[in-house]
């Protein structure tokens, strides 16, 4: 706690200039003056929300906010969230210090708290992106100047995954508000890929909701501008859209389309967008066997699904997320009237979704069950595999969420 001795120091020198004791400070500060008296003794670290208040009642310029600043950036790596909320709260309170490198560190941390989804699921990471949100948009309606634009692309960031995020828990409502707001704030700063994303993943809550039309219309929205687009954004759109075309029985115009998002993702190459960072032509191929299996073109599906998932990022398919497409291909097997490979599938998606906090699987997979059990009520597999959603406590089944 050396540093944080510097910094009561500091502050004591601040309060006895301005002519103030520690609780008349603590009155102006609405704060514990036994607190205040451990952040002068160096004691305790002051909490970041609350230094930028002691700048304002002390007329000192910043100087204090500048020393945390400091100090802060002297401590370990697994602090930088609080300096990065150091650095908002600040500048909520003064627009100055609104500037492009808090553009960046806030993008930073939604990469990494995509990846970190990838972990632990979606449940554990909404809280954290719900204020993220609420924070960059706020910083947002603040900023002006050269600092907006790029404050108002990470709030439209931050707005989309919490869209995500919501549709993945089935908070289909909330999803659609975020969403909203993700397209509002990419359409004033111009990012036309945040933009179609936003309409893509607006198109994927549609199909959840079972709204085939929606979904159809608005991954044609997302592709209108296509000579602007990132291919990999740009196959987004089209694969999605085909997958609605398969609900609609048009599997000649479906297979066209995961043609050409098959090309679109093989042009691509490495560069693409953080929101699509997931995307792959394994993704393409798992897309297709989704469609196929929409279509009810089980030895299809199977092989589609089979190839897809043996080509997909193995850190990535042991996410919550992913294993959504384990179930898919447990679906597909079980059309095609393999059920003990079907059973071995949900099973390995089972065990991710017991460990995965809100997770929506073990539904999911309890309604297969009571499918498969109604066709193969005599099937080992098939009990054993109602034996371990017993154990997860799955309760009664309903349709699922699959990444786009």
């Amino acid at each position: 706690m050396d540093g944080w001795r510097e910094f009561g120091a500091e502050l004591r020198r601040m309060r006895l200039r301005a002519g103030l004791s520690v609780r008349g400070l603590a009155r102006e500060l609405h704060y514990d003056p036994g607190a205040l008296s451990r952040f002068e003794n160096g004691r305790r670290k002051p909490p970041f929300e609350i230094v930028g208040a002691l700048d304002r009642i002390l007329c000192s310029g910043g100087s204090l906010t500048a020393l945390y600043e400091n100090l802060a950036a002297t401590e370990p790596e697994s602090n930088r969230g609080t300096r990065l909320q150091l650095r908002e709260s600040v500048a909520l309170n003064e627009r100055r210090y609104i500037d492009s490198a808090l553009a960046g560190e806030t993008a930073e941390l939604l990469a990494e708290t995509r990846r970190l989804e990838d972990r632990i699921g979606s449940e554990l990471v909404l809280p954290l992106t719900v204020r993220q949100a609420r924070i960059a948009s706020a910083l947002a309606l603040e900023a002006r100047s050269v600092s907006r634009a790029p404050i108002v692309d990470v709030a439209a960031g931050w707005q989309q995954f919490a869209g995500w995020l919501h549709a993945s828990l089935g908070l289909h409502a909330a999803a659609v508000r975020h969403y909203r707001a993700a397209l509002e704030l990419a359409t004033e700063s111009g990012d036309v890929n945040m933009i179609a994303t936003a309409l893509s993943m607006r198109g994927h809550v549609a199909w959840m909701a079972g709204e085939v039309g929606p979904m159809i219309g608005l991954s044609r929205a997302a592709q209108r501008n296509s000579a602007a687009l990132s291919p990999t954004v740009l196959a987004m759109a089209v694969q999605q859209e085909g997958r609605g075309l398969a609900l609609e029985g048009d599997l000649d115009a479906m297979e066209e389309r995961l043609d050409t998002a098959a090309e679109l993702l093989a042009g691509a190459g490495a560069d693409r967008p953080d929101a699509q960072y997931f995307y792959s032509d394994a993704l393409i191929d798992i897309q297709r066997g989704m469609a196929y299996r929409l279509a009810r073109r089980w030895d299809k599906a199977v092989v589609w699904l089979d190839r897809g998932l043996t080509g997909f990022d193995s850190e990535l398919l042991t996410s919550e997320w992913a294993t959504w497409y384990v179930a898919e291909f447990a679906c597909a097997l079980a059309g095609a009237g393999e059920p003990e490979a079907a059973c071995r599938q949900a099973s390995q998606a089972l065990r991710v979704a017991v460990d995965t906090p809100g997770s929506r699987l073990p539904r999911f997979l309890g309604d297969l069950h009571r499918q498969m059990s109604v066709r193969w009520g005599g099937n080992p597999a098939v009990a054993e595999l109602g034996e371990e959603l017993i154990r997860a406590g799955s309760p009664a089944g309903e349709g699922g969420i699959r990444r786009p």
